[in-house]
């Protein structure tokens, strides 16, 4: 499952798009940064 993201987490802005790896990756298309996001079980 891909956890959605809705701002970057180094500049803010919105312009996101998923990548294919690592898995749960998103890059940011302003600052160029890759991050994954990953979710805590409650």
């Amino acid at each position: 499952m891909r956890l959605a993201i809705q701002y970057c987490p180094y500049c803010g802005e919105q312009d996101l798009r998923p990548r294919e790896t690592p898995e749960n990756a998103w890059e940011c298309a302003d600052c160029r940064s890759t991050f994954v996001v990953t979710g805590v079980a409650a």
